[in-house]
């Protein structure tokens, strides 16, 4: 709290105090003329005065030098400024709520150590009979403290507050206020936005209305020449060379900036060593795109990031990325003698590349243990089940989390299907229907919500009507049916068996039952078939933070296995701050930038898996919105106005609201009345003395 003057220029009127200095110092003797006739005729000596050496009626001057200096304080228009910034006016007690944006923004150029400082003086404004509660928001919105009174208790939540890597949404937090303000029985309520009005965080679609009479306040911290380069975004290719992956990185930058930004240097780094850098040139608000020569593929899980030349902004000059291998599907395809009906299947398998399919095709009964082991999902193409120890040993791939595909054709018989096997399947296998005197069947029913159709959800993803199914087998499944014909036969049904799942297909897939295998949607559904099955979840080499990382589905691409025991155990999490977490079976919220790391309790650096995550890059775009249009989307008709007045409080109202001068005028004039019955008294009593 600190005092503060609205015209200081009339302080130069300090320089009055020379006046009383000069009579206290300057003395003129007193004398009377008294007329002589012999000494008319002398010539005329004139008066002069003498310099005091020491001041006399130090009182009195001390009276005069403080009037003076009282009465150019007056005029100087003094008001402390702690006691009334962003305070309201005078007229019983407040509802308060402080809205602090702890966006990654807020780290731009100082932004944060003047927000912390308007929300402290806010703080410190608080009357006796005010409330006031501290709210943080980024995408979300937390109340830090409960209504509260206490200046000290809000002082430490703020303290505690730091900027994040959040993006900026002003709904959440304005509707927070808004309850808050709501069940408020205070004459006056208010919110205090504090923030640098980044235009990306109000879409107008937030249903967000402060009650009437309610005001919002604002002190504005943006600025209208903030530019910022940012990673935006990158691009991953893979490719196969020699029989070893390479990797090819491209980078996207972008300059939000009135001004071109020259020789932006660019780095790639791979586990903390810079394999290239680069030079690049921005346009002014355009963008550029980096291309990195190709690596090969490490042999280990691997940490990269592309980085930029530090600036303002610093948390979007980083781009964080990890690179996997092993990202292959391995499947086991067990065939007919002849081989011929797995034609389109292995070449639909053979074209893939995300993932890429690492197809084994084996003649039925010829496949032993070490294949089915080695598989990650083992397709059925209409042969009878495996028996004996290569039975034994499907069995518990697939209780252990590994896949099956059983396609049902004209040799796939409830007769072949005997024995164990046929628990493996929902229901036993019935007769073949026919529908080619009708023209043939069609798929009436797809389970879009399933994540095996997940793909096919939107228009334009696939035709399955346009196929026709001449004939099919009979299986009287009620539950886990994915799929059905136009007359409700089920033609897809999910099943589970242990740790893994089985996924019947009612008819071929050749072109002997149906031509499904000629239609544009084939190779996509056979993808999607045999990655769900297996229960591959592709790797993404980062993400976003906000997001919530699904455990039960990590590391499903590495291992069947231990996907399972993801499931049970949980992990240990480490962040990019090196904060250490026990996270149970479901999901981790990512709330820092930087790479995690994930590790399963009691198994030291056995199965860790690193996830890379970045900060939202729509917050990179530092365009600003407009206070008063948000002030107006948010308030009542008619408090609009009032709320943009009220906005950042003016000196010439903080100064209104205290008037510190009409009380220095007062102390003028009660000056003035006794310097002037002192300075009577004490002229009195010198002319009374003798003279010596």
């Amino acid at each position: 709290m600190g005092l503060t003057f609205l015209v200081p220029a009339f302080l130069a009127g300090l320089a009055a105090l020379a006046i009383p200095v000069a009579i206290h110092l300057v003395y003129r003797q007193r004398h009377v003329s008294v007329a002589f006739p012999s000494l008319m005729f002398l010539r005329k000596v004139p008066f002069r005065s003498m310099r005091r050496q020491r001041l006399r009626d130090r009182a009195l001057f001390a009276l005069r030098c403080l009037g003076l200096a009282l009465l150019a304080l007056a005029f100087a228009r003094p008001f402390l400024e702690g006691a009334s910034r962003l305070a309201a006016p005078a007229g019983g007690g407040r509802e308060l709520v402080v809205l602090l944006d702890r966006s990654y923004s807020m780290t731009y150029a100082g932004r944060w150590d003047r927000a912390v400082q308007a929300a402290r003086a806010a703080i410190e404004g608080l009357g006796p009979d005010d409330l006031a509660t501290l709210v943080a928001f980024d995408e979300g919105a937390q109340a830090l403290t409960e209504p509260s009174a206490d200046a000290g208790r809000l002082r430490a939540a703020l303290e505690s507050v730091r900027p994040g890597a959040g993006a900026t949404r002003y709904g959440p937090a304005l509707k927070l206020a808004q309850e808050r303000l709501d069940s408020s029985e205070r004459p006056r309520r208010e919110a205090l936005l504090i923030t640098d009005f980044q235009k990306l965080g109000w879409d107008g679609q937030d249903e967000v209305r402060l009650p009437e009479g309610a005001v919002l306040r604002w002190a504005d911290l943006s600025a209208s020449d903030a530019a910022n380069v940012a990673v935006a975004d990158l691009l991953l290719q893979r490719e196969l060379e020699g029989g070893r992956e390479r990797v090819s990185v491209s980078a996207r930058l972008t300059n939000k900036g009135g001004r071109p930004a020259g020789a932006v240097g660019v780095s790639l780094e791979v586990d903390g060593r810079v394999l290239q850098n680069e030079k690049v040139e921005l346009p002014a608000n355009g963008s550029a795109t980096v291309a990195f020569a190709a690596f090969p593929l490490p042999p280990d899980t691997s940490r990269g990031t592309v980085r930029v030349d530090a600036d303002a902004l610093p948390a979007d000059d980083a781009f964080h990325f990890t690179l996997s291998p092993g990202q292959d599907v391995p499947v086991l395809l067990l065939d007919a003698p002849r081989g011929a009906r797995s034609l389109y299947l292995s070449r639909a398998l053979a074209i893939g590349n995300r993932p890429r399919f690492r197809l084994k095709t084996v003649r039925a009964g010829q496949a032993g243990a070490p294949e089915i082991e080695a598989a990650s999902a083992v397709v059925l193409n209409d042969v009878p089940p495996p028996t004996g120890a290569a039975a034994r040993a499907l069995k518990r791939k697939v209780e252990a989390g590994a896949g099956l595909v059983v396609v049902l054709g004209e040799r796939s018989t409830a007769a072949s299907w005997g024995g164990e096997a046929a628990a493996w399947l929902p229901t036993p296998i019935g007769a073949t229907v026919d529908r080619a005197v009708e023209r043939g069947a069609s798929l009436a029913y797809l389970d879009r919500a399933h994540p095996l159709f997940e793909p096919f959800r939107g228009p334009r993803t696939g035709d399955f009507s346009s196929a026709r199914f001449l004939r099919y087998r009979s299986l009287p499944a009620t539950d886990g049916v994915l799929a059905r014909f136009d007359d409700g036969s089920p033609a897809l049904v999910e099943t589970k068996l242990g740790g893994g799942r089985i996924l019947v297909w009612t008819s071929t897939l050749d072109v002997t039952w149906n031509d499904l295998a000629l239609q544009p949607v084939f190779l996509p559904f056979v993808h999607q078939l045999v990655k769900h099955a297996s229960g591959h979840a592709e790797g993404r080499p980062w993400r976003t933070v906000g997001e919530a990382l699904d455990l039960s589905r990590f590391g499903e691409g590495a291992s069947s296995a231990g996907a399972g025991a993801a499931r049970t155990e949980g992990f240990l999490a480490v962040s990019p701050s090196g904060r250490k977490a026990a996270v149970p079976p479901g999901s981790l919220e990512l709330e820092e930038a930087g790479f995690y790391e994930l590790r399963r309790p009691g198994r030291g650096g056995e199965g860790a898996w690193s996830v890379a995550v970045n900060a939202n890059r729509a917050e990179s775009d530092l365009s600003v919105l407009d206070p008063e249009e948000l002030a107006g989307a948010v308030t009542v008709a008619g408090a609009g106005a009032a709320a943009a007045a009220a906005g950042a409080p003016t000196t010439e109202e903080r100064e209104q609201r205290q008037a510190l001068w009409r009380y220095v005028l007062m102390g003028v004039f009660v000056i003035l009345v006794v310097e002037t019955a002192a300075a009577h008294r004490l002229s009195g009593g010198t002319a009374a003395r003798p003279r010596r």
